[in-house]
């Protein structure tokens, strides 16, 4: 059984990545589910947000660490 046109991914992972290295600072670029979007970089709102969520994070696991700009790579469901 081949997957249909909806269910292929727009690209292999690895151009994504490729990509994502090289696209402007003015967007984010995100593969979800084997498609592509590009988004407008956050606002200042962003960084707070993102500070407030790792403070919440250290407090229920202080034995993790994170790491908030190095992005989050997940596997592929099927």
């Amino acid at each position: 059984m081949t997957p249909s046109a909806a269910h292929r991914p727009q690209m292999p992972v690895e151009d994504f990545e490729e990509l994502a290295r090289t696209a402007p600072e003015a967007v984010t670029l995100e593969f979800i589910n084997g498609k592509l979007e590009v988004k407008p970089v956050p606002d200042g709102d962003h960084g707070a947000i993102v500070m407030w969520l790792l403070k919440q994070c250290m407090q229920q696991r202080p034995d993790l660490a994170l790491y908030p700009e190095q992005g989050l790579r997940t596997e592929a469901c099927h």
